[in-house]
C-alpha cells in the first residue's frame, strides 16, 4: 500500500514539474477564469486544483479529471466546469492531450472580501484603532 502511495505521489510531482514545459507553448483560444459564486466568495474559500484535461483534435476539452483536490469540493467542481468551456488552438494539441490528457493548474485566490463588497470600506476592527 505504501509503495503504491509513493509511486502515485512521485507521478503527481513529475506531472507538476513537467507542467510548465508542456504548457509553455500552448496557445489557448478560450480560457476564462472560473467565476466564484457569491456563497463561495463569502466563505473565503481558496486553493489550487490540478486537473487532467482530455482534448479532441480541434482543441475542445472533452473531459476533466481532478488529479489533486483543493480540499474544497465546491472549488474542484468550479474548476472542472470552467475547464469544460476552454479551447486550445488546434496546432497546440499534442497526441498525448487526446489519449492521456493535459495537466492544468487552476488557482482560486479570494481577495479581501470587505474591500470587494464595499470599495474603500474597512472592517470595524480596523476603524477602532
Amino acid at each position: 500500500m505504501q509503495k503504491h502511495a509513493r509511486k502515485a505521489a512521485l507521478a503527481i510531482i513529475a506531472l507538476l514539474v513537467a507542467l510548465p514545459l508542456a504548457t509553455a507553448n500552448a496557445r489557448w483560444l478560450e480560457k476564462s477564469e472560473p467565476k466564484l459564486p457569491f456563497g463561495v466568495f463569502i466563505q473565503g474559500l481558496q486553493g489550487s486544483v490540478v486537473l487532467s484535461l482530455t482534448l479532441d483534435k480541434s482543441g475542445r476539452v472533452t473531459g476533466t479529471n481532478v488529479l489533486r483536490s483543493s480540499g474544497h469540493p465546491a472549488l474542484d467542481e468550479l474548476a472542472r466546469n470552467a475547464a469544460m468551456n476552454w479551447r486550445l488552438s488546434a496546432d497546440s494539441v499534442l497526441p498525448t492531450d487526446i489519449s492521456k490528457g493535459r495537466v492544468e493548474l487552476v488557482t482560486f485566490k479570494n481577495p479581501d472580501r470587505v474591500k470587494q463588497l464595499l470599495p474603500g470600506a474597512q472592517p470595524y476592527w480596523v476603524q477602532l484603532r
